[in-house]
């Protein structure tokens, strides 16, 4: 199922006003390419793909112990793996192309397992940072030893040496809302990494080293975004762990649900100051309590409607948080009114709502986001 970008342009005859242009971005491209790959081939170009995800229930309690709610959604992160190993000047080099940001770099390949990722900017430490990890997990793990780094030689059997390439990196996910952008690219890497090299490794390796990254490049991490990119499904996160939810009622239910991701505003504070401020709430104690009485329920729902009110009931709790803001609310109530429910996802204070798309009303949805005025707004299902 592809994902929709509703792309909104500001009229110029008002200022909160919004024209809407249908336009399938990423996946035909993603399908029909990685529907011929040759994974054995020498001449590898080919694309790998990683989801972003939403909080679905259970933010901030979370972080107090209660479980939460997290899916894969499929706004993607792509990776395009072209050989470079008969260009004679890139011929030991990884090239990373990242294409939204119109920033390139060559690296070394007898260098990535010594990396120094404070020596290059933000934009580019998730993706060099992935590169090192996967390699010295390789290297630990006896898959590979440090001279399978050492220069290639297009003359000599190299079937155990890392194979120059160029990856080009591009995304539809908005950045700093929440949806897990670092991570999508994070994992991307890794499974390019891989795939270049006809290395395999499992759910279970990638999300570990995908969370290393996220620790090293950011300081410290939870394993909500890696973990529920790398399994591609909904996740229950409790303390720091998790378990999937393929099986559950609420799994079978959320297949055949649509989605809006509406990027309603640039988020007005960082993720830690409304952490620190949500701990200091008078009834932060009560309202946790009743979130993960939600998270709990939402396990065994049956029916979109009954979805759709938890949602909302999650929203007002959030609300009662103080994370919430007045075009957030306006959205969500919409989301309620033209939808089977409505949220915010993730740490709040600006950011992404989640609405549950009733079809017979989504013209009227739409029509109505566009006159409050948002910045995106994304189609969406289950990764």
């Amino acid at each position: 199922m592809g994902v929709n970008n509703i792309k909104i342009e500001k009229n110029n005859k008002s200022s909160n006003k919004s024209n809407y242009k249908n336009e399938n971005k990423y996946d035909n491209e993603y399908d029909n390419k990685n529907s011929n790959i040759d994974r054995y081939s020498n001449n590898i170009n080919n694309i790998i793909g990683a989801p972003s995800k939403v909080i679905l229930f259970g933010e901030h309690a979370v972080v107090d112990g209660y479980g939460a709610i997290s899916m894969a959604v499929d706004l993607k992160t792509m990776g395009e793996i072209v050989s470079s190993e008969n260009e004679n000047n890139n011929k030991n080099k990884i090239i990373i192309d990242l294409k939204d940001l119109n920033k390139n770099i060559k690296l070394n390949i007898k260098d990535l397992p010594n990396i120094n990722i404070k020596d290059y900017e933000n934009d580019l430490k998730y993706v060099i940072c992935s590169l090192k990890n996967v390699a010295n997990y390789l290297i630990k793990k006896n898959l590979l030893n440090i001279h399978d780094f050492d220069d290639y030689d297009m003359n000599i059997n190299n079937n155990k040496k890392i194979k120059p390439f160029k990856l080009i990196i591009s995304s539809n996910i908005p950045v700093s809302c929440g949806l897990g952008s670092s991570a999508s690219v994070i994992i991307t890497t890794i499974k390019s990494f891989l795939h270049a090299n006809n290395i395999k490794l499992s759910d279970d390796e990638i999300a570990k080293i995908a969370y290393s990254v996220e620790k090293e490049v950011q300081g410290k991490a939870s394993i909500t975004d890696t973990a529920t990119i790398t399994y591609n499904t909904i996740l229950k996160i409790k303390n720091n762990t998790f378990e999937l939810m393929k099986n559950s009622n609420l799994h079978n239910l959320l297949k055949k649900c649509n989605f809006l991701i509406v990027h309603v505003e640039e988020r007005k504070k960082k993720t830690a100051e409304l952490v620190n401020e949500v701990a200091n709430h008078p009834y932060k104690n009560e309202i946790f309590k009743s979130i993960g009485e939600i998270v709990d329920k939402a396990e065994s729902i049956n029916s979109m409607q009954e979805l759709g009110k938890l949602m909302v009931k999650n929203h007002e709790l959030l609300k009662q948080l103080g994370v919430s803001t007045e075009k957030m609310d306006k959205v969500v109530n919409i989301g309620k009114k033209y939808g089977y429910g409505a949220k915010l996802s993730g740490a709040g204070g600006g950011g992404v709502v989640v609405i549950l798309v009733n079809n017979n009303k989504k013209e009227e949805l739409l029509e109505h986001l566009k006159e409050i005025g948002v910045i995106d707004i994304f189609e969406c299902k289950m990764s």
